[in-house]
């Protein structure tokens, strides 16, 4: 038994993530991409010029997790990298034509997805749903860095 309000809420999130993570796998499923590597081309998409660095960031995983989704992404032919212009150092991660393609795809099943999902909320609660979580995410991540 859960014995307080707190672990009664963490126990709830988690097990909401966990749903929203299936349905976003069973739905993305026969695209090629993983959920992880959907969301990286949306990142490298949104923001030409990103590093690896960058996208670890953005993905909030670490730089070699990082750098192993990218080689998997390379060799699926999702995206390329190159050395940047002003450092040698880093790399540029671009996106590539199958990669828009398959984003321009998928955009319509996401927003029906985030519909469904989100279907007993009315537009002024989803504001505020998100509002909060964003308020919450950014309380945590002020205390990890």
């Amino acid at each position: 038994m859960i014995a307080s309000d707190i672990a009664l809420i963490g126990t709830t999130i988690h097990r909401v993530a966990q749903l929203i993570q299936q349905r976003i796998d069973n739905e993305i499923g026969d695209s090629g991409l993983t959920r992880l590597s959907w969301m990286a081309a949306a990142h490298v998409e949104d923001s030409p010029g990103l590093t690896i660095g960058d996208l670890a960031g953005r993905l909030e995983v670490g730089r070699a997790t990082t750098g192993q989704l990218v080689d998997r992404m390379v060799k699926g032919g999702w995206v390329e990298r190159s050395p940047s212009p002003s450092d040698r150092r880093l790399q540029i991660v671009t996106v590539t034509p199958k990669t828009r393609a398959m984003l321009d795809e998928l955009a319509p099943r996401q927003s029906a997805l985030e519909d469904e999902i989100l279907q007993d909320l009315s537009p002024d609660e989803r504001r505020v749903l998100l509002v909060l979580l964003e308020r919450i995410r950014m309380r945590l991540m002020q205390r990890q860095g």
